[in-house]
């Protein structure tokens, strides 16, 4: 089947970034379109709106029902209009924050790799802030030994995506995939960062105002934490050293070989030499390649059919309705149109048949005409050519008789017609002379038949008759 475009979406910093990826030969994907929309107004443009659209009276704009504003009015439907008539987009792939999720780094047994999803599934119930409340679960396998898988579960509460499923219906879009946006970061980051390195690694991304931890051993994420806004660098340092305990717990002991921060401004001096001086080991600082790395490595994610989708059943539900609800249209059109076209031909076919039926006897009549005239005229041409050739005449067939009659016998009568051919009467002295006669005839190109009459015996003689008919003159004898 066909690849299509890929729509990525991924809101943070303030702003919602989109990209579109196509398809590049058999397995490659290229960037065709993106941009950057913001998600918050400024209060002086915001003010002057309101005074702009104000009544009259000095009221307020109005805001729907009970005073609330629209959906497709926030910033954040703004954006998504926008980005959805620019990018000519309907179905897109979308990305959440480590804020707005539950994850966490399972081991699971090798067994369970049948039954990942639902071992998942109940292991995040568990985790869940909220016990009992429905939540969209998804989970990836990030490496794996002879015992053991390593996956990364995510869980999105039913209060995130209520409302995601708001601002998509009123912007009239269809998420067919949710990810998570650090592992779009980590995707793009790896090549750059060079992230598979051996050991032990902690990576501090900042790309949009809070802070997300990975915990990479050999390249491998062994912890996936948010923490948050974290202005202070000793509460920052002790994040990071109560999220390292904890990935010694689940993955085992190892010394640090280097943080790595990520971030679109520099941190300051001071929050580099403390986090060597808690840690001891080095630290390096990466300024982002673009402003855009996360959304492009959420839609390549997609288009390497990457596992992790948190899209809550209902929104599958919700567009397999709406492919339905299309097709049954689709087809009742169809079925319209064809209905229709059957009605227009039983009530206009006979009007059509019978202007058909009056041109056909019309060009008949006329070729009738030209066939008779045609007829007429190769008769005409015939008749001449008879009274033309001298090969026919008279003369010229007495002549051919007179050479074809062999020695001894005696031509008594020759009869000729024109258009039908010549019968000759003569007697011999044997009657072997009559069959000569009649083979000497029949050897002549103008006769289509010769037939013998005879021979027979009077006065000592033997008398024949040969009737010869010229070719095409239709008479049979």
């Amino acid at each position: 089947m066909a690849k299509s475009d890929i729509i990525a979406l991924l809101a943070e910093g303030g702003v919602l970034r989109a990209v579109r990826f196509s398809p590049r030969g058999r397995d490659g994907w290229a960037r065709t379109g993106g941009g950057v929309w913001p998600l918050e107004i400024p209060d002086q443009a915001s003010e002057g709106e309101e005074e702009a659209s104000a009544g009259e009276d000095g009221d307020a704009p109005a805001r729907g029902e009970a005073g609330v504003l629209a959906v497709s009015d926030t910033p954040m439907g703004r954006a998504l209009t926008a980005a959805r008539d620019e990018l000519g987009c309907r179905k897109v792939v979308i990305a959440l924050p480590l804020s707005k999720l539950v994850t966490k780094v399972l081991r699971v047994p090798m067994e369970m790799r049948e039954d990942l999803l639902d071992a998942v599934t109940l292991q995040m119930d568990k985790l869940s802030p909220f016990p009992g409340e429905e939540q969209a679960v998804g989970c990836e396998v990030l490496s794996e030994t002879e015992k053991d898988l390593w996956v990364l579960a995510a869980a999105m509460p039913s209060a995130v995506f209520n409302g995601i499923s708001e601002v998509m219906r009123a912007t009239k879009l269809q998420v067919v995939r949710t990810d998570v946006s650090i592992l779009g970061w980590f995707r793009s980051l790896c090549g750059p960062c060079k992230l598979t390195r051996p050991g032990r690694h902690a990576l501090l991304m900042n790309p949009d105002g809070e802070w997300d931890l990975m915990v990479l051993d050999h390249g491998v994420p062994v912890l996936v934490r948010g923490l948050g806004v974290k202005d202070d660098t000793e509460a920052l340092t002790r994040e990071l050293m109560l999220s390292l305990m904890n990935a010694e717990l689940e993955a085992g002991s190892a010394p640090l070989a280097d943080i790595q921060i990520v971030t679109a401004s520099a941190p300051s001096d001071e929050m580099v030499n403390q986090l060597q001086e808690a840690f001891q080991t080095t630290v390096s600082i990466s300024r982002l390649p673009g402003d855009d790395l996360g959304a492009e490595g959420i839609a390549l994610r997609a288009g390497e059919g990457a596992a992790m989708d948190l899209t809550p059943q209902a929104w599958r539900d919700e567009i397999k309705e709406q492919a339905v609800r299309k097709r049954v249209l689709t087809g009742t059109g169809i079925a319209a149109a064809i209905w229709l076209l059957f009605m227009g031909t039983l009530l206009a076919g006979p009007i059509v048949y019978g202007k058909m039926t009056q041109h056909v006897r019309k060009k008949a009549r006329t070729h009738a005409a030209a066939y008779k005239q045609v007829s007429d005229t190769r008769d005409r041409v015939n008749l001449i050519l008879s009274y033309t050739d001298r090969q026919r005449s008279p003369l010229e067939l007495l002549l051919q008789v007179a050479d074809a009659l062999p020695e001894g016998a005696t031509l008594t009568s020759l009869t000729y017609k024109r258009t039908d051919g010549i019968k000759v009467s003569a007697e011999s002295d044997q009657a072997t002379m009559a069959y000569d006669f009649k083979d000497a005839i029949t050897e002549n190109p103008l006769f289509e038949t010769v037939n013998l009459t005879g021979p027979s015996v009077s006065k000592g003689r033997n008398k024949f008759d040969v009737n010869a008919v010229f070719k095409g003159s239709g008479q049979k004898k």
